[in-house]
């Protein structure tokens, strides 16, 4: 008797009546409140078969991530493979892309307009007065001992071999002195009988010569041994680049060929650009 009243009177048994009291009034009211509603919903049209409805499917439904159907399957497969392809054909666009860049900016910025003498019409022309043709530009002198005759001679053993396949174009050679000092027109016209009857000879100022030389980026001057000669001396010899250039119809450069490149491998790569 003692203990309960000491319970009673203390905070604590105040605190568990009232605590009582507050969840039999809240379930009272809970329950009421849950009738309420079932009644309004059996007064609704198709109250109870909506109620049995969604009870008989939430009965029935399925586990989430329940077994895999063939349809299922099908349709993840062809997803998945058009995923793939999507990627991979992407992937070859984006290196071909990048490929095509870099060979774009690794591509030599050679040639541009020039002004030169046509040996053979003694008029000048211009690098315009080529398009439309396929040129092959060799640089040197007539009074080199041996470089250039071995050229000239590869040079048409070139064109030779082009001019086998009916599906090649023609290609025009032009012999551009880089000594127009002694190469005046006479000379070189006597020159050319030694090499290619289409071989044409282009002369001109010393400052045309440098131009065009500029534009491709060869390079010439004086040899050592000769260059202490007197400037009035014509026995000297001339140091030069031993370079082939392909020149496209629009005059464009197009490819260069070094003094180690096989005929066989020039005309195939000129081949490639018809």
């Amino acid at each position: 008797m003692l203990a309960n009243l000491t319970r009673k009177l203390t905070p604590q048994g105040a605190s568990l009546r009232i605590n009582s009291a507050a969840i039999a009034c809240r379930n009272k009211y809970s329950v009421k409140y849950k009738l309420a509603i079932a009644a309004d919903q059996s007064a609704l049209p198709f109250g109870n078969w909506e109620r049995a409805f969604c009870t008989q499917g939430q009965q029935n439904r399925a586990p989430i991530g329940g077994p895999i159907t063939w349809t299922g399957l099908a349709l993840a497969t062809i997803v998945g493979s058009g995923v793939v392809y999507y990627y991979f054909n992407e992937k070859d666009r984006l290196q071909t892309q990048t490929t095509t860049k870099v060979v774009s900016v690794g591509k030599p910025l050679l040639g541009g307009p020039w002004t030169l003498v046509d040996c053979d019409t003694r008029r000048a022309v211009t690098d315009a007065s080529f398009r439309g043709q396929h040129l092959l530009l060799y640089f040197g002198f007539t009074h080199c001992p041996d470089i250039c005759p071995n050229e000239l001679v590869r040079i048409g053993n070139v064109l030779d071999n082009l001019k086998r396949d009916p599906k090649c174009p023609d290609v025009l050679p032009l012999f551009v002195t880089v000594d127009p000092r002694r190469d005046s027109i006479v000379q070189m016209q006597a020159y050319k009988q030694d090499f290619h009857p289409s071989m044409k000879m282009l002369t001109g100022t010393p400052d045309q010569v440098r131009d065009i030389t500029r534009a491709y980026r060869v390079f010439f001057s004086k040899a050592t041994e000769t260059e202490e000669n007197d400037d009035e001396d014509e026995d000297y010899l001339v140091d030069h680049s031993i370079v082939m250039y392909l020149v496209g119809p629009d005059g464009e450069f197009l490819d260069f060929f070094t003094q180690s490149a096989r005929v066989s491998d020039i005309v195939e790569k000129i081949k490639s650009y018809f």
